[in-house]
């Protein structure tokens, strides 16, 4: 398959994904914090509140915050006590976020994989 085709394939796929899992409803910061988030994830960073509010450079804290609150209340990340620090929340993906993530990979990864599409 053509390099151009297969990415136009790809975004397909990812943003079907997007829509079904209900992540296309969220506005561009929300997005862009949450795959910093994952990113820290994969690269098995713990990442506080503070962190996400100073590292991600997506937004002043107040928007930080606010998106963040967003994304809990809608199942996409956890905040919890942080051990290390008890005035600290770690923020983590959610199982949903995860399997969102895990499904685009996986079907990016089978259209690459394909002779033909």
């Amino acid at each position: 398959m053509d390099k151009d085709l297969l990415i136009l394939r790809i975004n397909q796929v990812v943003r079907s994904i997007e829509a079904s899992s209900g992540l296309a409803d969220l506005d561009m910061t929300a997005r862009s914090i949450l795959s910093f988030i994952g990113e820290a994830e994969v690269e098995s960073r713990i990442l506080n509140v503070s962190d996400v509010v100073k590292e991600s450079g997506v937004g002043v804290a107040p928007t930080v915050y606010s998106r963040l609150a967003e994304l809990e209340k809608a199942g996409w990340i956890i905040c919890i006590p942080d051990k290390r620090d008890g005035r600290a929340k770690v923020v983590q993906l959610t199982p949903l976020a995860r399997r969102t993530y895990a499904e685009m990979s996986k079907e990016a990864l089978n259209l690459i994989g394909s002779p033909r599409a």
